[in-house]
């Protein structure tokens, strides 16, 4: 009964509030992190994919794909608009999605965290992709399994991925890996295929104490010391330890 209800109020909000209140974007969870960044490329017409770094059961890649859809069904009212301007514009809908993960739980590491030893967050493929069948795309989701080291030296994909090695530029990059080592690695995939615009979301930002010396901040701090011309501006922090950046190129 409590659903029922909790379901016909949500009904009638739909209806009665404008949609910028019924979306996702004044939440600051993970999920009203990825409405931003889904907002950011969408009305900036950025092309790209989504790269997921650290899916476990795929609760984020589950909402950034619904989200994802949010936004197309918004476009397809953008074709119907009585404003010209608006029909005119080229909107870019053809965003892939990645998933990368072990999905045989945490790797092996010597960070010595409480919460992210061998084997902690463990769900298979099979998992994940249950959990994601139901959304419309969710059969073209590219799914890279093992360490990110692995992928990155083989690039074996499992799913929606035609051509593995010449993946999209980036256009959201959720790294959610918590650990240091697996921080570089995932960045070393990223490397070549950051632009001007994209976002990414490090969801451990402010684990380790905020140390800078640990975890993601010392995997993106060895980052940018290698690539001078890549400048990350802060973007928004959401959740408990998480933060989100745009990247901006400069000339080298």
């Amino acid at each position: 009964m409590k659903n029922f209800i909790k379901n016909q109020l949500k009904t009638v909000f739909k209806k009665v509030l404008p949609s910028y209140v019924t979306f996702d974007q004044n939440r600051n969870d993970r999920s009203g992190a990825l409405h931003k960044a889904w907002g950011h490329i969408i009305s900036n017409n950025i092309r790209g994919a989504y790269y997921e770094f650290g899916v476990y059961k795929g609760d984020s890649l589950y909402e950034s794909l619904r989200i994802y859809n949010e936004y197309l069904n918004w476009i397809r009212n953008q074709k119907k608009s009585q404003e010209l301007w608006r029909r005119k514009v080229d909107w870019f809908v053809g965003h892939q999605f990645y998933a990368f993960d072990t999905f045989e739980g945490m790797p092996a590491n010597e960070e010595e965290h409480h919460a992210f030893k061998r084997g902690y967050f463990l769900a298979g493929i099979e998992e994940v992709q249950a959990r994601l069948a139901p959304l419309p795309g969710s059969e073209k989701i590219g799914y890279f399994q093992g360490t990110f080291k692995q992928v990155a030296k083989q690039f074996v994909c499992v799913g929606g991925c035609a051509v593995a090695k010449n993946l999209d530029k980036v256009a959201i990059a959720n790294v959610d890996c918590d650990l240091y080592s697996s921080t570089v690695d995932a960045l070393r995939i990223l490397e070549g295929k950051l632009q001007q615009g994209s976002v990414l979301l490090f969801d451990d930002w402010y684990q380790f104490n905020a140390d800078n010396n640990q975890g993601q901040r010392r995997g993106v701090k060895e980052f940018l010391n290698k690539n001078k011309q890549i400048i990350l501006e802060e973007y928004i922090t959401y959740s408990h330890c998480g933060k989100a950046f745009i990247v901006q190129m400069e000339d080298k």
